[in-house]
């Protein structure tokens, strides 16, 4: 992709397509990153933040209304054979 830069008082900018934007998840602030080949834009926060938090205390919850190791089956009743 090929973009201009633009004049902003004294310094120089460019504008990301939106579908870019919302593809990755850019926010207010970005992250600039120097590297050998170029510049690197990130988004600051993380698309997928705070789901291990929420992820675990829904798993917590889960574990204590339900006794899911002592639900019976048929191999509880019958030995196994190999």
């Amino acid at each position: 992709m090929r973009l201009k830069l633009i004049d902003i008082g004294n310094s120089k900018g460019i504008r990301l397509p939106k579908t870019l934007i919302t593809q990755y998840h850019l926010e207010d602030d970005i992250q600039i990153e120097m590297l050998k080949e170029g510049l690197l834009i990130k988004s600051v926060s993380k698309p997928r933040e705070g789901w291990e938090k929420t992820f675990k205390e829904n798993t917590k919850k889960d574990n204590e209304t339900k006794d899911w190791q002592n639900i019976p089956n048929k191999f509880d009743d019958e030995e196994w054979t190999w």
